[in-house]
């Protein structure tokens, strides 16, 4: 009786050579994306460098003329941020809003805003910073201006932050707690006609030393940034370097 030859195979087995040849081109193109990666973010720094020594070089050219009244700003310079201003007018101290989540001196707080009367029309203006209490259910107790005030100033434009929402619904009850300053949004509720720019109170008089001004035009100055792309732009050298130097002695 003629026995059946039978065949083993061991499942899962993979020739030899063949991870070898492969690592290479995996690996090659793993350190390519880091590369191009490390390369385009050490040219955005380099970037967002060129844009703050502009702003630098804006702010010093603006803090070289005399403070104007706000509502001129618009006609004498297209940029109007950081522009200084001086004028007189009355608080509307019966709207207060109430900037959420502002870190002072790392404290949590609120920048507290309210509309200005000045030469027939309001603009918004920034009092300063107040500490906000134990419990996200208590408000800060303000002690808001009223009457004639005079301010000293720089113009700013606040920007739109797409990934903060606003949970505030009711745009009538003050003091009034929003999450980012949206001035068309504020136009569109009180039916009013703001400015699309908020004053940054420096000084006034009387002085408001309730509220802490912590104006900064520029967070970061464009030698960190410059910083930040030698180090991206070195971490990318580094990955070639380690690269060859793997696939050299894997070849011996």
């Amino acid at each position: 009786m003629s026995k059946t030859p039978q065949c083993s195979v061991t499942p899962g087995k993979v020739k030899p050579g063949l991870a070898t040849k492969r690592w290479p081109i995996l690996a090659g193109c793993v350190t390519l994306l880091a590369v191009i990666a490390m390369v385009s973010l050490g040219f955005w720094q380099l970037d967002r460098m060129t844009q703050k020594q502009h702003r630098l070089d804006s702010i010093a050219q603006k803090n070289a003329v005399t403070p104007i009244h706000p509502f001129s700003a618009t006609k004498q310079w297209q940029d109007v941020r950081d522009v200084p201003v001086r004028f007189n007018g009355i608080v509307g101290h019966s709207r207060v809003l109430l900037l959420d989540n502002q870190i002072v001196d790392g404290r949590p707080g609120y920048d507290v805003i309210v509309p200005v009367l000045t030469r027939g029309r309001e603009i918004l203006v920034n009092l300063g910073w107040v500490a906000a209490p134990r419990s996200r259910n208590e408000l800060p107790v303000l002690a808001v201006p009223q009457g004639d005030i005079v301010i000293e100033g720089v113009l700013a434009q606040p920007g739109s932050n797409p990934l903060i929402s606003e949970t505030q619904t009711q745009f009538n009850q003050f003091p009034l707690v929003i999450q980012q300053l949206d001035i068309a949004e504020l136009n569109q509720r009180w039916q009013t006609t703001l400015p699309d720019m908020v004053v940054e109170r420096l000084r006034s008089e009387p002085a408001v030393s309730e509220f802490k001004t912590h104006w900064q035009p520029v967070v970061m100055s464009p030698e960190k940034h410059l910083g930040y792309a030698v180090q991206w732009f070195g971490l990318a050298i580094a990955a070639i370097v380690i690269f060859l130097s793997v696939l050299f002695r894997r070849s011996q």
